[in-house]
């Protein structure tokens, strides 16, 4: 049987992770082996395998590298760096800014109502739970929901600003921050 092979020569690091996970989701748990020359390459390529859970041993001839990936115990869910095609969505501010702020507001709610059916969720959190203060913002979010979009608050952000039940989910912040620090969300 031959091993799935990857040369990765001539590619930018996000060219490679792209060409990697789509080889990952085609091909999940198979063994595979991985050749480059471009050292910063390997150490991304590297990295994205072992959050992946994959046991990968390094070798090198000359200027050459070869990654050799173990076959994987059991199908591990690819957790991927690079965005999926729709991200939940982290609103941290009521109003685009710097500028003016009734034009960063209403620039704000129309990229709001802009949002596609099918992301998971937008999150209201810092500065943006004030929106909630305001009908016209409310009925967007409202309407967002309507559209099959849950729309989140956090529930420090509520706490913190002294705001009551907002009629939308209170969820822990570290739900949300966990997806925030690993890059998996779209931030407003």
């Amino acid at each position: 049987m031959d091993i799935l092979t990857l040369e990765l020569l001539d590619v930018t690091v996000f060219q490679a992770l792209l060409e990697l996970r789509g080889l990952l989701a085609d091909h999940p748990g198979e063994p595979m082996r991985i050749r480059g020359e471009d050292d910063l390459l390997r150490l991304n390529v590297t990295g994205f395998l072992e959050k992946q859970g994959r046991t990968v041993r390094q070798t090198r001839q000359g200027a050459q590298w070869e990654l050799q990936v173990a076959q994987a115990a059991r199908s591990v869910p690819l957790i991927s760096p690079i965005a999926p095609a729709r991200p939940p969505v982290l609103l941290l501010r009521a109003a685009f800014a710097p500028g003016d702020r009734a034009l960063g507001r209403r620039l704000l709610l129309e990229t709001l109502s802009q949002l596609e059916p099918g992301t998971p969720w937008l999150c209201l959190a810092h500065q943006a739970v004030e929106l909630l203060e305001d009908p016209g913002a409310v009925a967007i979010l409202e309407a967002l929901r309507g559209r099959g979009i849950p729309v989140k608050v956090s529930t420090t952000s509520l706490s913190h600003g002294g705001l009551a039940d907002s009629g939308f989910e209170q969820v822990p912040d570290a739900d949300w921050q966990k997806l925030l620090a690993r890059g998996g969300v779209t931030v407003l």
